[in-house]
């Protein structure tokens, strides 16, 4: 086969979605065929795996305890590998088992169903050593693509190949099994969302498919009467173009019972209606003040970016600059709550990759969750959900203006992240996203997301 070629260290770790395998794990060339469907993937277990630690075990005598620092407890039995395995196509890494701690023989039992479209030679499982530092490659296994178009299910004890393409081990072995479903023969594609009654939706997700219920569609933060042609349905039912933050506003300020917001950024200065007298009422934070004072529970679940703090009287901004420390101030001693949550590695992860996840990754929720009048003297659940955070910058209309509104809707909510210094002249960034209003069964899904959230 072709040898991969990456810009990434012989160590074999992963960053980003991107795995190494510096070595080839089968003779010869293979052939690159498109792999456009599903992949149904079982890692097993692996047998008489090297122990990787051998070597950091003297560097720890040498160094006083300090190589692998936290990998092991005090009083284990043998120091030895922790493995885990990652499952890559062209690059991408598209599935990782957990870390199985101080095993060379680890069980995994894990399943994965891995939608696909990539061109390659070969599926590669790479075991590797986790470390308080990145990780190390102990070998890996190559499925060729071209068994794999086949259609049959590959399963089997395969040897784990090291960088001389024998085995990294006398006895090295990981059970596996994998199958191609090709695209054309996925009933998912061709059925369309809601086709019939057999519709599942999409599998693997948290929650089931949900029916009975409303969806409210957007574009954009504010949509101008007049501002997007008229859409015909049918029946010659002419469709009504949502005006996103608006109905938002009006969903809070009728909430009796609960407000939940989730966000990359909420910022407590923005205004969610501009385009009439409701104006000047209509700004984010003393809104959310006001109705807590009327008794109904306000929670606000927003990113805590790592770059910004607040300690002891010292401030940082935030490279981000998601206004999460300000957001946090301004709500300090209200009845709103506000929980910052960073975004976590979770368990068997090194000390790198944790670290990585803080820094890099984030939380990209955005929701409102109220309560909401259901006739009848009865109340009812409605979500928000889609891709506007509730922070500045993002209020914008089909228009997308990025000079004329500088001085009036734009006055108090410049931004422009792509220009430093000073900003004088500077156009705005315009913005462009989707968002939806969610009723019925599914809101409940949302409702259920956020106290799954809040209360972790």
């Amino acid at each position: 086969m072709a040898q991969f070629s990456y810009s990434e260290s012989m160590s074999g770790s992963s960053q980003h979605g991107v795995q190494v395998v510096p070595f080839k794990t089968s003779a010869g060339s293979l052939r690159v065929l498109l792999l456009h469907g599903n992949l149904d993937i079982w890692v097993r277990e692996a047998r008489n795996l090297p122990n990787m630690d051998l070597f950091h075990k003297k560097l720890d005598n040498l160094l006083g305890g300090l190589a692998k620092l936290g990998s092991k407890k005090e009083g284990s039995p043998k120091i030895t590998s922790d493995p885990y395995v990652t499952v890559s196509v062209s690059n991408a890494v598209v599935a990782r088992t957990y870390v199985i701690n101080n095993s060379e023989n680890p069980v995994w039992m894990q399943h994965f169903y891995v939608p696909v479209a990539h061109y390659a030679s070969e599926v590669h499982f790479v075991v590797k050593d986790n470390d308080v530092v990145g990780s190390q490659i102990i070998g890996a296994v190559g499925i060729s693509v071209e068994q794999l178009c086949s259609g049959a299910m590959i399963e089997g004890t395969f040897p784990v190949l090291n960088s001389s393409g024998k085995p990294c081990k006398e006895g090295a072995v990981l059970t596996l099994s994998i199958q191609f479903t090709p695209m054309e023969r996925v009933p998912l594609y061709h059925g369309g969302v809601g086709g019939d009654h057999e519709y599942q939706g999409v599998p693997g997700t948290y929650f089931p498919l949900r029916r009975g219920g409303k969806v409210t569609l957007y574009q954009d933060a504010h949509v101008p009467e007049g501002s997007l042609p008229n859409l015909w349905l049918e029946n010659r039912v002419q469709y009504q173009h949502g005006q996103c933050w608006q109905d938002i506003f009006d969903a809070i300020t009728q909430a009796r019972r609960l407000i939940y917001i989730t966000g990359w950024s909420v910022t407590h200065l923005v205004t969610l209606v501009r385009d009439n007298d409701n104006a000047e009422k209509s700004m984010l934070g003393e809104i959310l003040k006001k109705k807590s004072q009327e008794g109904v529970r306000v929670l606000l679940l927003i990113w805590d970016d790592p770059t910004s703090k607040s300690i002891l009287g010292y401030k940082t901004e935030g490279i981000m600059g998601t206004n999460d420390e300000e957001t946090r101030r301004y709500f300090k001693h209200s009845s709103v709550q506000v929980l910052l949550c960073p975004r976590s590695a979770g368990k068997g992860h090194s000390w790198a990759k944790k670290q990585e996840t803080e820094t890099i990754y984030t939380h990209h929720q955005k929701t409102v969750i109220v309560d909401a009048d259901a006739g009848n003297y009865q109340r009812k659940i409605m979500a928000f959900v889609g891709g506007l955070d509730l922070c500045k910058g993002r209020y914008d209309t089909p228009a997308h203006h990025i000079f004329r509104t500088l001085q009036n809707v734009h006055k108090d909510d410049f931004h422009q992240p792509n220009y430093t210094g000073p900003t004088t002249g500077c156009p705005r960034e315009p913005w462009h996203d989707l968002h939806s209003r969610i009723e019925g069964p599914a809101a409940y899904d949302v409702l259920s997301n956020f106290e799954e959230r809040w209360l972790k």
